[in-house]
């Protein structure tokens, strides 16, 4: 020890010096002799959350061009729910993941539960369409639109009293728009999963957005154009909005 310096430095280097001559190792010596802990089981959470993302990324892009949004959807967070599951059964054998895993495991799963509920008939394409037939005959029973915007004009099509048309058009996600002649008199059977019914003569500002909307109705022809014959109309629209307008007179 040192032969100067303060009184508890001398004191603790005679105890050291003591110690050793009696062969007691020192705290120092404890302390190496016990050696590094021994390092856990590492963390493959964050692993686990990339591969996720990278397999519900390549599901939905796989399946975007030729599969509905709701099969597309689904299949992205089924693959992301199945590597989140892999990645917990290892986990008991390699490495470790916590809570946050399996939270993000149950909120993959209620998306895909929500995904399930989507409308069927919506696609990935938005598309604008419109339907003219120049007469009664030219028609069609029933028109399609997957997503998108679709207008159907009976201007053209002139109905003698007493004749009657009766024509459907489904929308899966988007708007559809009937415009009829004023002279005529439409039955109309509508239904929105969710969104809004416009009437002729309501405002466009005019918007109720609600879920299961529905309405069956006949609207008279307009006032001084005449008496011509009867269309009915049938239309689904899944999310959106559905439209009749009259023709001006």
């Amino acid at each position: 020890g040192y032969l100067w310096g303060p009184g508890e430095t001398r004191g603790r280097d005679i105890a050291a010096a003591v110690n050793i001559a009696r062969g007691t190792p020192s705290r120092h010596d404890i302390r190496a002799a016990r050696g590094p802990k021994p390092r856990g089981p590492r963390w493959i959470g964050g692993w686990v959350f990339l591969l996720a993302l990278l397999a519900g990324g390549l599901g939905t892009t796989a399946t975007w061009e030729d599969r509905t949004l709701a099969a597309s959807v689904q299949t992205g967070l089924a693959c992301a729910l199945v590597v989140f599951g892999l990645g917990i059964a290892v986990s008991a054998f390699v490495g470790r993941t916590g809570a946050g895993s399996i939270f993000l495991a149950l909120v993959t799963a209620g998306l895909l539960a929500c995904a399930a509920a989507l409308p069927s008939n919506i696609t990935t394409d938005w598309a604008r369409t419109e339907w003219t037939p120049g007469k009664a005959a030219d028609v069609a029973t029933r028109y399609e639109l997957g997503t998108g915007v679709g207008t159907l004009d009976l201007t053209r099509v002139d109905l003698t009293k007493g004749q009657t048309l009766s024509t459907s058009v489904e929308v899966g996600a988007g708007k559809v728009k009937v415009v009829v002649p004023s002279d005529v008199t439409v039955r109309l059977d509508v239904q929105v999963g969710f969104g809004d019914i416009q009437l002729p003569g309501e405002s466009k500002e005019d918007v109720d957005v609600a879920p299961d909307k529905s309405d069956r109705l006949t609207l008279p022809p307009a006032e001084g154009s005449g008496s011509g014959g009867t269309i009915t109309l049938d239309l689904e629209v899944g999310l959106g909005q559905a439209e009749v307008a009259r023709a001006a007179a």
